[in-house]
């Protein structure tokens, strides 16, 4: 694709928030492009990349950079060992007035919750207006959406406001222990960062998230055989019964803080006295303070006698405030979709993205420019077709402004 032509969209071929025919004419093409677009979702969605499989990531990686270089971007990939590839995306654009060559930073990832075999027992498919797959939402539509956000700009000759990275990752819903780093030094040089992940209820965009953090609660107790030796065992169970129920009781339904018991795992057999437990905590919060408070009082819990407690875990994406500096990125984008005939509501959402962690560098973040759907992993996720064009349109009309 060459590079995107002055002139053929307002003054010197760029586009601004008030130009309503320009981005009612970008969505008429993209509506045309609708057809290649579920081919694109196919093809994604049919390569299976679960988080950890660092091989099947690796090759969707490859399979990923070949559309962006089609596109005229220059693509350097970070590769992983035992995680897979992560891709860095540069599309070149001269500032609009020199005085800030920044670029924009749009944020996605590769990788999916759903194990390899899952697309034999659900497969691509378009029903009733919907697309299926295991993937779909979460959020293959979301690169597809910024793929041809980014040829309809190109094919229109609509030159964006600013340079663009994009960097999708391969461990984003393992938490983005390995792409976290690469995250943040990207995003220090940015003007302000666009995530695609799936849009709020309603088409909303996503303004603030909860902070999430993870521990591990393990005990170990004594050992005893549980005919003869009753009395000499402590059982890591009954210790961890009682820790997993204090961990509980640590939320606080009225500032929106939740501690989750998810997983507990524990003893050999029954005959046993359970030596080792372990239970596995999701902390959600809406203040870092909460956060705080809660890692206190984990670290402060206390065992039964003869048992031993360890704690393991911390704050894995810190929590993403709706902040004033965001206020221009929804104004722009309700401009965009009032363009398109759309209203635009926000939200906040519990679930975390890599847009808690450009927020929590103080970068302005609007989150939740993804497709419109449901379902999140699971088997009924899908994504409105009909949605794919103007969701596109939304987004290449923030490219081209702001």
């Amino acid at each position: 694709m060459p590079h995107p032509r002055a002139g053929a969209v307002g003054e010197q071929g760029r586009l601004t928030v008030a130009d309503g025919p320009a981005v009612a004419r970008l969505a008429a093409h993209l509506r045309e492009a609708t057809p290649a677009m579920l081919d694109d979702l196919r093809l994604l969605v049919e390569h299976e990349s679960p988080t950890g499989d660092a091989g099947r990531l690796d090759a969707l990686a490859e399979t990923t950079a070949a559309r962006w270089a089609e596109l005229g971007s220059t693509v350097r990939r970070h590769h992983r060992e035992g995680v897979g590839t992560h891709l860095e995306v540069h599309w070149p654009a001269d500032p609009r007035d020199g005085s800030d060559a920044r670029p924009a930073l749009l944020l996605g990832h590769i990788d999916t919750v759903h194990a390899v075999g899952t697309l034999a027992r659900n497969p691509f498919r378009v029903e009733a207006g919907r697309a299926y797959g295991p993937g779909s939402q979460d959020m293959k539509a979301g690169i597809v959406l910024a793929l041809h956000a980014v040829r309809a700009l190109g094919e229109l000759g609509v030159r964006p406001a600013r340079p663009l990275v994009v960097l999708l990752t391969a461990d984003e819903e393992a938490g983005s222990r390995d792409s976290r780093p690469l995250i943040e030094d990207v995003a220090a040089g940015c003007a302000h960062a666009l995530v695609l992940e799936a849009a709020g209820p309603g088409a909303s965009l996503k303004t603030a998230r909860k902070g999430i953090a993870n521990y591990t609660l393990t005990v170990t107790g004594q050992a005893a055989h549980a005919g003869q030796d009753f009395p000499r065992g402590v059982n890591a169970n009954v210790a961890l019964a009682r820790l997993a129920v204090a961990a509980h009781e640590l939320s606080d339904p009225q500032s929106g803080t939740t501690v989750n018991v998810g997983v507990v795992a524990g003893g050999t057999r029954p005959n046993v006295v359970a030596e080792r437990a372990r239970a596995e905590l999701d902390v959600r919060f809406w203040d870092d303070a909460e956060a705080r408070r809660v890692e206190r009082a984990l670290r402060g819990l206390r065992v039964a006698a003869g048992a031993h407690l360890a704690v393991d875990g911390a704050v894995n994406r810190p929590a993403f405030r709706r902040t004033p500096a965001v206020g221009p990125l929804v104004r722009a984008a309700r401009r965009v979709a009032a363009a398109l005939g759309d209203d635009l509501d926000e939200t906040s959402v519990g679930g975390g993205s890599d847009g808690n962690l450009t927020a929590a560098l103080g970068l302005p973040t609007l989150d939740g420019l993804g497709a419109v759907g449901a379902g999140l992993h699971t088997a009924d996720e899908y994504v409105e077709v009909a949605s794919l064009p103007d969701r596109a349109a939304l987004l290449a009309g923030l490219l081209a402004s702001l």
